[in-house]
């Protein structure tokens, strides 16, 4: 019976995917290569995707370029995991790892939630228009959420086959999986920050994004994910008799230490603060001699463990003081040759901690100078006014639920936070948004400027990646109709990753005003400088003014004197394609920003029992192995969810329940 349900799902995925291929736009991608290498992969060993997916999934993300958010390159990833997965089910009976009951209790809770939520989130439905899939105030924004969990109960059935009967996939596979990602994206966000404000300019607000896209509007995905992958890399750090996992994690530590430091986040600071003293905790409290290893996060201590840890700490609080007096007095030309002598003084104390002690100078080592840093200081001395508006904000996201009974047992249904905020929140406020317009047989996009209780407020820039060329001249020509009170059209061409622009060439500031019918307006532009060093250029345009309205249509960007078109979809006949938008500054309008009242708004209390029971029975599970590690990691990043949604972005959302259902798994001995 297995087997053919398995085969049913083949069908089911492969279909999909055939059909996800026809309508997403690959073009000028290495999507393509990527996938059929992929595939050829699970040919080889079907088990590998549980070491390639943790890796792939924060880094394949094409939505800046494509313009596509709902249907991303994950979908297609996961479409062949799962396809090629149950087309290689193994037949027969195999002794597999199963969860326990109280874990399956909570994911079907989970599967119930799920699907009123859903139900509950697509009311009321409209018919399918150019704006459905591509904007978070559509109903269809249940389905965005809804697939980072649902994506995770199709993968159940080839976790338990890819950990194997005794979780040896776990160690193979599962944890090098995030350490490769975790890997490619502290790399991604160590080149964001080399590109933009420069890897030792603490001074700066700029605040990276690596390569997820979803932080287009704010949230914390690159938190959460390095929140829930740097506690793991104590697996192999404090791994006993192994030389060259100890090395690896060594190497990779200072990188993604770097990357979690430069988002300038105090929530994840205080989240790794937190896994931090788990895994202290854990060593302390740990019995002398071997003791039952699951994923390698066990820290074990010989006799006398305790007291060559504290030492340890109480060197590392020397180090760090002697560190900080030497960059406070010396800057880098005193603090680099400081930090020398203290890893080497610290290596000759305690050669038996060898890799902690290098470890343990490798934090301290980063953490001194982005402590002098300017906007560190400024991110904590606003943390006062900061935490009264986030409570603000909670407020206003209970204020505006429903009050009757159904509500608050299934919630308002998935992903229906931003539209219900634009219509009603309490202070009046109104976010800024766009929508596709077709008329008279032809598409052409609406830009609505938003309002907010200080101000205008944030402009929502549309944006397009260009490849220019320096110091060529171009010529811009876009039409605008103006039907409502006078509005300022913002053109520019800027350095930029996903937020903060640098080096705009801007056009001249235009108020629009009204007008019977369609304006064309030509620019001419220098590039300048831009493109010639090899960071992203993008052409972007936003509205601004009070109830501004602005319709835009036949963009075109060409060079001079060749007219040579840059853009793709200028007169927006394939609506959002190659098109993307941000929002900078101004984020509360789009995330709740606390998990448990994120979870309780979209699925209610019914879906906060089901996390709750997942979470309690996962908790008891590695407390029970002693895995500090994984114990470490989810802490971190339920730290991170006291102060931000993160579960309404699907790739983090499927990270962390693929995590979780793997930390809870147990084997026929251990049941």
């Amino acid at each position: 019976m297995q087997i053919y349900g398995a085969r049913l799902g083949v069908l089911v995925f492969f279909s999909s995917l055939v059909w996800a291929l026809r309508i997403y736009p690959m073009a000028d991608t290495w999507l393509a290569p990527l996938l059929a290498g992929y595939a050829a992969l699970l040919w080889w060993r079907p088990a590998l995707w549980l070491l390639a997916l943790p890796a792939l999934l924060p880094m394949l993300d094409l939505a800046p370029r494509t313009g596509w958010f709902f249907l991303e390159e994950i979908d297609l990833l996961l479409m062949l995991t799962a396809g090629c997965a149950y087309w290689r089910w193994p037949r027969g009976v195999v002794a597999l790892p199963a969860w326990p009951h109280l874990f399956i209790v909570g994911l079907l809770l989970l599967s119930i939630a799920l699907a009123i939520s859903l139900w509950r989130g697509l009311q009321p439905w409209t018919a399918i228009d150019a704006n459905t899939f591509n904007n978070y105030l559509s109903a269809a924004n249940s389905l965005r959420i809804a697939k980072g969990w649902l994506w995770t109960l199709v993968l159940l059935p080839p976790l338990r086959h890819a950990a194997g009967p005794q979780l040896e996939g776990v160690r193979r596979y599962l944890l090098p999986g995030m350490m490769l990602g975790l890997l490619l994206a502290s790399a991604a966000a160590i080149r964001e920050r080399l590109q933009f404000p420069g890897l030792l300019n603490f001074s700066s607000d700029y605040r990276i994004t690596a390569p997820f896209s979803a932080m287009h509007t704010g949230g914390a995905a690159l938190d959460g994910y390095l929140a829930l992958s740097i506690p793991l890399l104590a697996t192999w750090l404090l791994a006993r008799n192994a030389p060259l996992r100890n090395l690896a994690a060594l190497l990779l530590l200072p990188l993604a230490w770097y990357a979690a430091i430069a988002t300038f986040s105090r929530a994840l600071y205080l989240g790794l603060g937190v896994a931090l003293v788990v895994i202290l905790v854990a060593a302390l409290a740990a019995q002398p001699g071997p003791a039952p290893c699951f994923h390698g996060a066990h820290v074990p201590l010989q006799k006398g463990g305790a007291v060559r840890w504290t030492s340890m700490l109480a060197c590392a609080l020397i180090a760090l003081i002697g560190l900080n007096t030497a960059f406070r007095f010396g800057g880098y030309r005193a603090y680099l040759p400081a930090m020398l002598v203290i890893a080497v003084l610290l290596t000759a104390l305690l050669r038996r901690g060898l890799v902690a002690i290098l470890a343990a100078a490798l934090l301290l080592g980063a953490l001194v100078p982005i402590y002098h840093g300017y906007y560190v200081n400024l991110r904590f001395a606003s943390l006062g006014p900061d935490w009264f508006k986030r409570m603000q904000h909670w407020r206003n996201a209970l204020a505006i639920m429903d009050t009757d009974t159904a509500t608050r047992l299934f919630g308002m249904g998935l992903g229906k936070f931003p539209l219900t905020y634009f219509w009603r929140n309490t202070q009046r406020e109104q976010a800024p948004s766009y929508q596709f317009i077709d008329q008279d047989s032809n598409r052409h996009l609406r830009l609505i400027a938003g309002y907010y209780t200080a101000g205008y407020g944030e402009l929502l820039r549309f944006q397009q990646a260009v490849a220019v060329r320096p110091y060529q001249r171009y010529l811009l020509g876009i039409d605008v109709w103006n039907n409502g009170p006078p509005a300022f059209l913002h053109i520019n061409l800027c350095q930029r990753r996903l937020l903060y622009p640098q080096n705009c060439v801007a056009t001249p500031l235009r108020q629009i005003a009204h007008a019977p019918s369609w304006q064309r307006y030509i620019h001419a532009i220098d590039s300048g400088p831009l493109g010639g060093d090899g960071l992203p250029v993008k052409l972007e345009f936003a509205a601004e003014g009070p109830q501004a309205v602005l319709d835009i249509d036949n963009i075109s960007l060409r060079t001079v004197p060749d007219a040579h078109e840059v853009l793709r979809n200028g007169g927006f006949s394939d609506a959002n394609n190659y098109w993307f938008f941000s929002s900078d500054r101004s984020h509360l309008p789009w995330h709740i920003k606390n998990l448990p009242l994120n979870i309780y708004f979209e699925m209610g209390w019914l879906g906060v029992a089901a996390c709750a029971l997942l979470l309690f029975s996962a908790t008891g599970v590695l407390l029970r192995r002693g895995d500090a590690a994984w114990l470490a990691a989810l802490a971190a990043f339920l730290v991170i969810g006291m102060f931000d949604s993160l579960l309404d972005v699907p790739r983090i959302t499927i990270l962390f329940t693929l995590l979780l259902c793997a930390a809870a798994l147990q084997t026929k001995e251990t049941a």
